[in-house]
């Protein structure tokens, strides 16, 4: 069915098919807030299916109308419009007005309160069937049999994001057992342990090669967690969190880690671009911090400031990529193209606010590299002899 669509010869029985899929993106199962464990859950299951399947159809027709890239032909829009041409829209009201039918069924058969939230679940998430559908655009689809995935461009960049990465995890683990203090500032710490272990293991484990690395990454996370357990209440003499420090560090696991498997779910972000680079942002914040709250670079490098740099700088870049390539075209056409396109992009994953916390992040890391160098050369060592 898949690769009927991509072609553009999809049949109606298929296109039904396809209608039924739920997005489990969407999630209004969610919306409910509750498990499904009292009476009447059968009949809130049987009002939810057509409510996703609607709030599926709204979802391409909102990316139909405002993407400004090719659209993909397993959009539900552009399915129709390569089946029925003119006619697609008229074709595709059917479909919504069968569905919603089933809908308002399902919900003459639940409690008030569930029906008041599915309601309000609806006209949130399907306001785009009630507007005009847009004008067929069929020299907008994809090209027939157009490529999955991303091009190697981006798997270059991703793959060096993990080696930057790799170069301050060995220098800040190094740095750790020779100060004997921890070499990630503490909030920033929890916030990236727990965002490795929801991104590598939570969500879509082993699913691609950043799910995989992210494994790595929190095997990593774990020895720095050792040493933050070990050294981490020495930094807080004569103080309650000196005392209290283990209890404290494993209540601010258990928050850090629930906050970012729900701004994964919430805000939608599978590919962890908001809360990878909001961590980012904070960590850069909170690096200039920790340098001036120890009045020394104990704990801290240069290999580790540049690293830290050079794998964001390469994270940004693959996400940049991701919206100014494809398997076909492996390098952007020009500079000036790649510029205007990453800036100028309002989608996920390249979004305005992704691009507003990455350039602020840039310019933290730069103003720490320098700081730091001055701070290593100030307490009578080689920035590029200590590790």
């Amino acid at each position: 069915m898949e690769f009927d669509v991509r072609r553009g010869t999809a049949k109606p029985e298929q296109l039904r098919r396809l209608l039924e899929l739920a997005p489990s993106e969407l999630r209004l199962v969610r919306d409910l807030g509750r498990r499904w464990d009292r009476d009447g859950d059968a009949e809130l299951r049987e009002a939810l299916a057509p409510a996703e399947t609607l709030a599926y159809v709204a979802w391409d027709l909102k990316q139909y109308t405002c993407d400004t890239r090719p659209i993909k032909r397993t959009n539900l829009y552009a399915a129709f419009v390569d089946a029925y041409g003119d006619g697609a829209a008229e074709r595709l009201r059917e479909e919504v007005a069968h569905f919603e039918a089933q809908f308002e069924a399902g919900l003459r058969s639940v409690g008030v309160e569930d029906r008041e939230r599915l309601e309000r679940a609806f006209r949130l998430h399907c306001a785009p069937l009630r507007d005009d559908f847009p004008d067929p655009a069929a020299d907008r689809h994809e090209e027939e049999g157009a490529a999955e995935g991303v091009s190697s461009a981006v798997v270059l960049f991703g793959m060096l994001c993990a080696v930057g990465w790799l170069v301050a995890y060995v220098a800040i683990v190094y740095r750790g057992f020779a100060d004997q203090t921890y070499g990630v500032p503490l909030a920033a710490f929890f916030a990236n342990l727990t965002w490795e272990f929801a991104y590598g293991f939570l969500l879509d484990p082993l699913g691609d090669y950043f799910h995989t690395a992210s494994i790595f990454g929190f095997a990593v996370d774990a020895v720095i967690a050792w040493q933050v357990w070990k050294y981490g209440a020495a930094q807080f003499p004569n103080s309650a969190l000196g005392r209290y420090f283990r209890p404290i560090f494993g209540l601010c696991v258990a928050a850090a880690l629930s906050v970012n498997y729900h701004a994964f779910i919430d805000l939608e972000d599978p590919d962890g671009e908001y809360t990878g680079f909001g961590i980012n942002l904070m960590m850069s914040i909170l690096y200039l911090k920790m340098l001036e709250d120890r009045g020394s670079p104990a704990g801290q490098s240069m290999y580790i400031a540049i690293g830290k740099w050079l794998g964001t700088l390469c994270a940004w870049i693959a996400t940049a990529l991701t919206v100014t390539t494809s398997p076909k075209q492996t390098w952007p056409t020009s500079w000036s193209d790649f510029t205007r396109k990453s800036l100028g992009s309002r989608s996920y994953p390249l979004t305005p606010l992704i691009n507003v916390m990455y350039g602020w992040t840039f310019l933290l890391d730069v103003a720490y590299c320098v700081l730091l160098h001055r701070s290593i050369k100030a307490a009578g060592m080689s920035p590029w002899r200590r590790l």
